[in-house]
């Protein structure tokens, strides 16, 4: 286990894979950054938001994309400067985005939430890379985790207010959430952020449950990773040969005995496990 992170964070997610750069990406959501680690180099660097983002892409040039509180954004890496895409939810007075990720093709799929986390009105979007904007489904809790398998046709998206995560047909999306969800977890636990592997598994991070759990297709436990902090947020595989584990954590909700106990509590961490995983999708636009 290795802590890729300089500083505890509030609350650390959204990793992302570069491939290309040898690079893992994260934010920080409360604290309005974005972050950038170089595993050649072990040099860390970050970038200060106007509002508070939930989730970072690199692109088909060389900016990279952010989802903020109520709008996509691509973010100049060397000014800083932000070129608005489109907005979100601007109609909800306290919806903010949550957990993004880009599909197989590059299109941004973006999740919000009611960021007090009292009421289901979040919504999840699907974006173009010329910002056009899809209503894909609404009356969400708290929008946790997007992955697709196209070898079975299916799209993972998780409520984590709901604890369960569905699995939605791909391409061809409807609603399923009425069905027999592919996981649930048990009361207090949440089903947080997820990635897939190259055999079609799913890593989900469950928040207050200290581990990140791997499930098969059939919805299986095949492996449970103990950690070392209580709120794990997300997840995603990378490093050379995709056979890194890193996962995203946050300190917020945490007593002060807890965070003592818990000195990696915040941070992002890496940790070595026996299967790969497809680098981060970056977004289609440039």
């Amino acid at each position: 286990m290795k802590q890729i992170s300089v500083q505890r964070h509030q609350l650390a997610e959204g990793p992302f894979w570069s491939q290309s750069e040898q690079a893992l990406y994260w934010v920080d959501i409360p604290a309005r950054q974005v972050w950038c680690w170089h595993q050649d180099t072990n040099i860390t660097q970050h970038w200060d938001l106007p509002q508070k983002v939930s989730a970072v892409f690199t692109t088909q040039g060389d900016r990279l994309l952010v989802t903020l509180a109520d709008s996509v954004a691509y973010l100049d890496k060397v000014t800083g400067e932000l070129e608005y895409l489109c907005e979100l939810d601007t109609d909800v007075i306290g919806n903010r985005s949550n957990d993004a990720k880009c599909d197989p093709n590059g299109t941004l799929w973006v999740g919000t939430m009611d960021d007090a986390e009292k009421s289901a009105s979040g919504r999840l979007w699907k974006i173009t890379s010329v910002g056009q904007k899809t209503l894909m489904l609404e009356g969400v809790g708290i929008a946790n985790t997007l992955a697709w398998d196209e070898t079975l046709g299916r799209f993972y998206f998780g409520d984590s207010m709901a604890r369960k995560i569905h699995a939605f047909p791909y391409p061809e999306f409807h609603d399923v959430r009425s069905q027999t969800p592919f996981l649930e977890v048990e009361e207090g636990i949440g089903a947080d952020g997820s990635c897939i592997d190259l055999e079609g598994c799913l890593w989900n991070a469950h928040w207050n449950g200290s581990r990140v759990v791997r499930y098969s297709p059939e919805g299986e436990v095949l492996q449970t990773i103990e950690l070392p902090f209580s709120k794990p947020t997300s997840c995603v595989l990378g490093g050379k040969d995709g056979k890194i584990l890193f996962i995203t954590s946050a300190s917020v909700a945490t007593n002060a005995e807890d965070l003592v106990n818990q000195p990696l509590a915040g941070h992002v961490i890496a940790i070595d496990v026996d299967v790969s995983g497809a680098p981060s999708q970056s977004f289609a636009g440039a």
